[in-house]
């Protein structure tokens, strides 16, 4: 688009449907910084007289929302409300601008969900009520989002969801498979993996009774193993191969790596090294999914917890050295980063009785071990 400081610049026309799209390509990306100049600059042209067509609607301000909503900026939350202010004054003032829709809302509320703002979440929940404006599954699930995202307790984290999830309902609204969703990821982060599991057969008979349009998918079996992992139960690991086994079983289902990942992360936490190895085997072995620097991390992190860690360190580098082969080969997904190899050298030094703890290390063992391991510099902070 043109430079703001062309000089001697003609009025241009383009439809504003071409800002819109590149408005879209920032936000696909969480490019907000971007999207705001852009933004920014029509408005601009239009107040110099150089942009004949009309200014942003709706679409353009949905747009930087969503882009803001994917960025890790501190003020991302800040810059948001404010977008969401300019569009209700301008709509009051009559600036061409229709009142903020539905959909615009939502996108608010997933920036508050990303940053587990729960409380400015409840509180527009119960403003787009007494705008009558309905909201739907997504304001609700993007709510229950921001709960697991917050610092609530667990308690009171679990029993607001359940009430938001029955307050969809009363409302008139119909829960959906993403409400189900966001609530078993809260009892997966606390590990209450009965609990979750509970809910994934509630899931299951709400579907079966056509009240719940889809089914439990991936994510939701996969937040259930993702539970298991966190729990002290002796028989976890049993439930959750049981689980994985159910997954595999259903011709519905096209497994992903996450989903392998969750019962990697039972076997990891374990230091179940043997199981972790074949599982890693088969993720390498498969046709339609591919590793990447996490699932090698997972199955290091199980060497180093072992019970039998004698051979830990060797085994964690002969798996980095994989991991650099596979990124040699094409795969960038594997590239080693400082969490692997943190993991390598708790690893090397689970193998080696009476040498300490990380800390304990002289900085002649760091330099000597980061030679070892061809890295530049010390993971640990």
């Amino acid at each position: 688009y043109p430079k703001k400081n062309a000089k001697d610049m003609e009025p241009f026309s383009v439809p504003i449907s071409t800002f819109n799209s590149m408005l879209k390509l920032f936000a696909r990306r969480g490019m907000a910084t971007e999207a705001e100049a852009l933004l920014n600059s029509i408005d601009e042209f239009i107040l110099e007289g150089k942009f004949k067509e009309s200014g942003p609607n709706t679409r353009s301000y949905e747009a930087v929302l969503e882009a803001l909503g994917k960025t890790s900026d501190a003020d991302a939350v800040e810059r948001a409300e404010a977008l969401v202010t300019r569009v209700e004054v301008m709509s009051e003032l009559g600036g061409g601008v229709q009142q903020p829709s539905l959909k615009l809302y939502n996108t608010l509320l997933a920036c508050y969900a990303n940053a587990g703002k729960v409380g400015s979440a409840e509180r527009l929940l119960s403003r787009l009520h007494e705008q009558s404006l309905n909201p739907d599954a997504f304001s609700y699930g993007a709510t229950i989002k921001a709960l697991k995202n917050s610092g609530k307790s667990k308690d009171i984290a679990i029993a607001r969801a359940k009430e938001l999830s029955q307050s969809l309902e009363r409302n008139g609204g119909v829960g959906n498979e993403i409400i189900f969703a966001h609530r078993l990821s809260i009892l997966a982060k606390f590990g209450l993996a009965q609990q979750a599991e509970n809910l994934l057969k509630e899931m299951e008979e709400k579907h079966k009774l056509g009240d719940l349009k889809q089914g439990p998918g991936i994510i939701h079996y996969t937040a259930v193993l993702n539970a298991w992992a966190k729990t002290d139960d002796k028989k976890a690991v049993a439930r959750a191969e049981a689980l994985f086994e159910k997954m595999k079983a259903d011709n519905h289902f096209d497994l992903d790596l996450a989903a392998y990942h969750g019962l990697l992360l039972n076997y990891a936490v374990r230091g179940m090294s043997k199981k972790a190895r074949r599982l890693l085997q088969v993720i390498l072995d498969s046709d339609n999914i591919s590793p990447n620097r996490n699932t090698f991390t997972m199955v290091i992190d199980s060497y180093s917890r072992a019970s039998s860690n004698t051979n830990a360190g060797l085994k964690a580098e002969e798996l980095l050295d994989q991991m650099r082969q596979l990124q040699a080969a094409g795969n960038s997904d594997v590239e080693p980063d400082s969490v692997c190899y943190a993991s390598v050298i708790r690893a090397k030094q689970a193998s080696k009785p009476g040498s300490g703890t990380i800390s304990d290390l002289s900085e002649f063992d760091k330099v000597k071990i980061m030679r070892e391991l061809q890295i530049e510099n010390w993971p640990f902070q």
